[in-house]
């Protein structure tokens, strides 16, 4: 496997924190200041320093770092994004540089000169990545504008300028809403094929398998079902077969698809360590003691005591789902008892919001008086995770995980799968992603060998007269 990424993660995340922080917090930054403290910082993090650099300065407001006569880096002192995109991306074409990245207060902007564009304002620009400073949109993909990545030995930003193109081409204003789900399970899928598998400059599409992909769903803590692994599928399917035609590697139907997955992801679920309450304890204290602790221990807990899905639980309310007295939950005309320390976490995190709140989890700059995002719910799960790591599993904090261990765990106690099935409002269809066949009738042996009659005795009673 070959690496993609020049220095390590942490690292390129702490260089893209600085240069945040200089582009948007620095009133007024000359062309001087940029020259000097926030240019070298991002040549620096992305391993440019010893490359042939030429840097012009013009009238004051713009500044243009050239390397090895193949990418352009800009910066304007007074200039809104858009017509500093627009301005960067006729320089591709008049001075035919291949690469050209824009750092600005906003943001940086990766684009690529090769790009076909469409005919649609959707489908028209080059951009390649979007590295938001008003949220995380691409900021994993940082390392992707290194050298190396763009024109060096591993040149892996161009599976990702080759994912814009295929917008340009096969989708439009009709479908625009589908990309953001393409385009992320797209980049997810080659960021981890550059980091495992292989370099864009050393394969052709071609040699790409299916088996790479039953890799990624191995290696993926976000597939963990069999729905996730078809949609995931579906949504580089189309890409795939887009660069090798319908007879590649990818040209599979569903049933073909569910039929390899189902043994990796079994395998997946079965290595799922189970979770102690010694583990949980640990991890709540641990919660506690962040500047949003107690939302995040509400949040565990409602995924991990209720079984709550991540779209419910950006939309919950108090006035609705959540009794006053904090007791019982309201979910699709069933009212379902909480764990008593739930109820305690629910009744300390409604102190703590303001009293007009109408969201439990809502979005804190709006004073909860709207719903989250399901992304900011991933954000909050994923900070949970980074708050405890340990050799016992409890680090494989996702909704769909903690779910699945739910499932498992009050079968164990003998909950009836009826019960279960109501309360995490599991569907038939659904249930293979918690439990398979085989493990089904392992469960149901032990029941009925620890029967002392059968069920249908009492029925027969009235037959026998």
């Amino acid at each position: 496997a070959f690496s993609s990424s020049d220095a390590p993660s942490m690292r390129q995340d702490k260089s893209l924190a600085k240069l945040k922080s200089k582009l948007v917090t620095e009133k007024d930054i000359d062309l001087d200041y940029y020259e000097h403290n926030i240019l070298p910082l991002f040549l620096n993090s992305l391993h440019y320093t010893d490359k042939r650099i030429n840097i012009n300065k013009q009238n004051g407001k713009v500044c243009d770092c050239i390397i090895d006569t193949k990418i352009i880096v800009r910066f304007y002192r007074n200039e809104g994004e858009k017509k500093a995109l627009s301005e960067l991306d006729g320089i591709l074409d008049s001075k035919r540089y291949e690469w050209g990245i824009l750092l600005h207060r906003k943001g940086i902007w990766l684009l690529n000169r090769d790009i076909y564009r469409g005919d649609e304002s959707f489908t028209c620009d080059r951009i390649v990545f979007k590295i938001s400073f008003t949220g995380n949109k691409d900021n994993n993909y940082f390392k992707y504008l290194s050298y190396d990545n763009l024109i060096g030995e591993t040149r892996n930003a161009k599976y990702f300028a080759d994912i814009t193109e295929y917008k340009n081409r096969n989708f439009n204003s009709t479908n625009k809403a589908s990309w953001a789900a393409y385009s992320g399970a797209l980049k997810r899928f080659f960021n981890y094929y550059a980091e495992n598998r292989y370099n864009y400059s050393q394969v052709t599409y071609m040699n790409i398998t299916f088996s790479d992909f039953e890799e990624y769903v191995k290696a993926s803590s976000n597939i963990n079902s069999e729905t996730s692994a078809k949609n995931q599928f579906s949504y580089i399917k189309g890409f795939m077969i887009s660069k090798t035609g319908p007879d590649g590697e990818f040209a599979r139907g569903r049933d073909e698809l569910l039929g390899r997955c189902q043994d990796i992801l079994r395998k997946k679920n079965d290595e799922f360590v189970d979770i102690t309450a010694a583990q949980v304890r640990e991890l709540i204290d641990a919660l506690a003691k962040d500047r949003n602790g107690t939302r995040n221990i509400t949040l565990f807990l409602m995924i991990m005591g209720m079984g709550v899905e991540r779209r419910k639980l950006c939309s919950l309310r108090w006035d609705y789902e959540i009794t006053r007295d904090m007791t019982h939950i309201q979910t699709d005309a069933v009212s379902v008892k909480l764990p008593r320390i739930l109820e305690q976490s629910l009744k300390e995190l409604r102190m703590e919001e303001p009293e007009d709140a109408v969201y439990v989890f809502g979005n804190c700059t709006t004073k909860y008086m709207t719903p989250l995002k399901e992304g900011s719910i991933n954000g909050m799960l994923d900070r949970i995770n980074k708050t405890i790591k340990n050799q016992n599993g409890i680090n494989m904090i996702t909704p769909a995980g903690l779910r699945r261990w739910l499932f498992l765990h009050l079968l164990d106690m003998n909950v009836s799968l009826q019960e279960i099935m109501c309360m995490m409002n599991i569907s038939v269809d659904n249930l293979s992603s918690y439990i398979d066949d085989a493990k089904m009738r392992d469960r149901g042996k032990t029941l009925i060998n620890s029967w002392d009659r059968h069920p249908m005795d009492e029925f027969f009673e009235g037959v026998k007269g």
